[in-house]
This record gives C-alpha cells, sequence and structure tokens, in this order.
C-alpha cells in the first residue's frame, strides 16, 4: 500500500484543482450566450440529367459513377442545400448520394422517391460498356437534410403504387412527389416534379397533368414549395398553349411567386447556343424567400436554382 502514496498524491492534486477551477472559474453560467440554432431552410432543385445522352461511352449528364455523384452532392452543399429536389435520377444513385451526402455533413439525409420508368444507366466512359444500373427504376429524388434547419419530414404522395413516395403522372412515364418538412417555425409542404417533354406527351395531356399535380398541393393548408423540370416556358410564347394556361391558371388562382424570375435561362447550360429557355421553377405559396440564385451544376445540361424559405410575415 505504501508504494500507492506517490501516485495517488498527484492524481488528488489534480482533482482538487481541477474542482476549484470549475468553481471559481468562468463556467457555463457566465460565458457568452450560445448562438442560436440555424433554423433557415434552403431548397435546391436541378435537373440531374442521369438520362442526359446517357449511353455506352457518352460522358453527358450524371454517369452512373461515384465521382459524378460526388461532384452532384457538391452541388447541393455548395449551395447549402437542406432540401435538394433532383430530376432524372436513377434509384440506385439516389441511395448512393445520399450515402455520400451523410459522410461529407455528418447529417442525416433521408430520400423520398418517385418512380417514373424503367432505364439503364451507364458510366459513359467507353463504347463497349455494359450498364452500371440495368433496367432500374427512373424518376425523381428529394434528399431532405435533418437537423438544425428541418427536425423532421414525412412523404405526403403516397398511393400504393411502386413502393415509392410518390405518384406517376396521368400522361406516364414522369411522375411527382412531396413531403411536409417540420421546421421551428410549422410545416411546410415540398414538392418535387417533371413534366413531359412535348414531343411525348400531347398538350392536352401535359395539361392535365398540371392539374393533378394541383389537385394534391391545393388539398392542403400548409404553405407550399413546387419546384421541378416543367419542359415548358410561361414567360414567352409557346406552341402548348393549354400547358403553359394550366400553369398560369395554377400560380394566379392560388396566388404562387415565381421566385427565379429573374434569375434567367435554365438550359441548355452546356450548348446554350442550341437552347435557351427557362424551364425549371421554384413556385411559393405563403412563404417568403431569401437569397435565390442561378447556380451552376457540375454535369447537367440544366442550371439549377437555390432560394432560402422563411416564414411569412403575413402569417
Amino acid at each position: 500500500m505504501r508504494t500507492l502514496i506517490p501516485v495517488l498524491i498527484p492524481v488528488l492534486a489534480a482533482v482538487l484543482v481541477a474542482g476549484c477551477g470549475t468553481a471559481t472559474g468562468p463556467g457555463p453560467a457566465t460565458s457568452e450566450p450560445l448562438p442560436p440554432p440555424n433554423d433557415t431552410v434552403r431548397v435546391v432543385d436541378l435537373n440531374a440529367a442521369m438520362g442526359y445522352r446517357s449511353g455506352p461511352g457518352n460522358p453527358g449528364g450524371t454517369d452512373a459513377t461515384h465521382d459524378d455523384l460526388v461532384l452532384l452532392a457538391r452541388d447541393i452543399l455548395g449551395n447549402g442545400g437542406d432540401v435538394a429536389n433532383l430530376q432524372e435520377m436513377a434509384l440506385p444513385a439516389a441511395r448512393q448520394l445520399r450515402d455520400i451526402l451523410r459522410d461529407l455533413t455528418g447529417d442525416e439525409w433521408q430520400l423520398n422517391w418517385a418512380h417514373a420508368a424503367y432505364a439503364s444507366f451507364y458510366a459513359g466512359r467507353s463504347k463497349g460498356e455494359r450498364p452500371v444500373y440495368d433496367h432500374v427504376s427512373s424518376g425523381d429524388a428529394q434528399l431532405v437534410r435533418i437537423g438544425d434547419g428541418i427536425t423532421g419530414q414525412r412523404p405526403i404522395t403516397l398511393d400504393d403504387a411502386n413502393d415509392d413516395q410518390g405518384i406517376v403522372l396521368p400522361s406516364g412515364g414522369r411522375a411527382f412527389q412531396g413531403a411536409e418538412i417540420t421546421t421551428s417555425w410549422g410545416a411546410v409542404d415540398v414538392y418535387n416534379t417533371h413534366l413531359a417533354l412535348h414531343q411525348q406527351v400531347s398538350d392536352q395531356d401535359r395539361a392535365a397533368d398540371v392539374r393533378r399535380i394541383q389537385e394534391t398541393t391545393e388539398s392542403r393548408p400548409d404553405p407550399t414549395v413546387i419546384t421541378g423540370d416543367f419542359n415548358q416556358t410561361i414567360d414567352v410564347p409557346d406552341p402548348n398553349r393549354l400547358t403553359m394556361a394550366a400553369i398560369q391558371a395554377f400560380m394566379t388562382t392560388y396566388g404562387y411567386t415565381d421566385v427565379a424570375e429573374d434569375k434567367g435561362v435554365t438550359i441548355d447550360q452546356k450548348n446554350p447556343e442550341q437552347d435557351r429557355r427557362r424551364i425549371d421553377y421554384i413556385l411559393t405559396r405563403g412563404l417568403r424567400t431569401t437569397n435565390t440564385v442561378r447556380l451552376v451544376s457540375h454535369e447537367s445540361d440544366h442550371w439549377g436554382l437555390a432560394t432560402t424559405i422563411e416564414r411569412s410575415a403575413r402569417q
């Protein structure tokens, strides 16, 4: 026992000194107050373009590779995304992207998926390559970061089809999805959608798709954000007059604000001489938005959009 005394004395002395420091030093009660938690919510919208020129040996768009998905994650995080609404994705890639976002941020990210069709996706490295994802679900991905800004989320477009969190539009081949997110200042419904090309579906059917989205979004009282690739202009003359009129009527009737109206064209980022249209939108109802930007994406042929949403002063 005697041999332990030299060891115990310095240990006890250290404990006593530490205890005295805690009692007399500047403890939590006298330190500077902690900053308030970050309760802002930033929504990023981007057509990820996994179907853009997808084929063996073609490197266009976001390919089915880990490197391209990291670039997509950096598009989201570089613009402060808390909700990422992505169109033209492959389900396995969306799951990988969720995991990459978790690894890069240390935060929990949750994936909502909207199946639209089945497709194959390539790495875009060699002409004779086999698909990385063969005949997999393609559609829309909604990724939600759970943290200070968003404390929870739940899908609100469940129709018991396709074992997912989305709804296939009546014209077929395209889908939309929505989630109710919980913030410190209330609940907000956030929707992600993708309309068919006019070459694929009649003007009448595309207009009906818009009204189908409207049925869901306007059946709920929460403040609302709708983003997506509409494949449709709404502020310049367009031969698809029925679809254009349906979107305009929707916005006017229910009081939506086109928050990125002044940010310019959204396609074609890669070949602007071929296509200069504004077809991607962020529409809001009952919300205030700040810091809206058009963003440059690494791989997509679309520019992306991002905005910060806040409670409206009128609420």
